[in-house]
């Protein structure tokens, strides 16, 4: 409830560092609500996670929000394990959750949120930085991968709620 009440202020950007993206309905809708009203929505993810079953389920997550905007970089320096989201140069939320319904119902992960100027800059600085190490994901590429990988995401995503 707080990330979505956090990313429903937002009026300038929400930039997202998440090493796993499996949203629940919530999130998801209160990200593409954003972008689609010109808040500038990034989401950074490793191009390569530790678990293949759970890079297909991000996958399958990015279509909606590629198409409602937000755009998307696939972090390629390691495995980009980084739990921090920045909005707006104001609130900085920053712990162990990731972007799934575990982490958020399950796994009693804590999240800290700081509410403050110098903190949100500096966490906006480090992001903008790892981007340098990072492709971005237009919703054209996405659109045009192979349909054995379609099929692969499509089967992961049944399991998100469980990862």
């Amino acid at each position: 409830q707080g990330i979505a009440s956090a990313f429903a202020s937002a009026t300038k950007y929400i930039y997202i560092h998440s090493p796993y993206f499996m949203p629940t309905d919530i999130i998801a809708s209160c990200m593409q609500i954003a972008a689609l009203s010109g808040i500038d929505v990034r989401l950074m993810i490793p191009v390569k996670s530790d678990s293949q079953f759970s890079d297909a389920s991000t996958s399958s997550y990015l279509g909606q929000a590629l198409e409602a905007g937000v755009r998307v970089f696939r972090y390629k320096n390691g495995f980009l394990h980084s739990k921090a989201m920045v909005i707006d140069d104001f609130i900085s939320i920053v712990g162990s959750t990731n972007m799934d319904e575990r982490s958020f119902a399950q796994n009693f992960e804590a999240n800290a949120f700081i509410y403050d100027p110098k903190t949100a800059a500096k966490l906006r600085d480090l992001f903008l930085k790892d981007i340098e190490n990072c492709e971005e994901l237009t919703l054209e590429t996405w659109s045009n991968r192979k349909k054995r990988q379609k099929l692969k995401e499509s089967f992961a995503r049944l399991f998100s709620p469980l990862m």
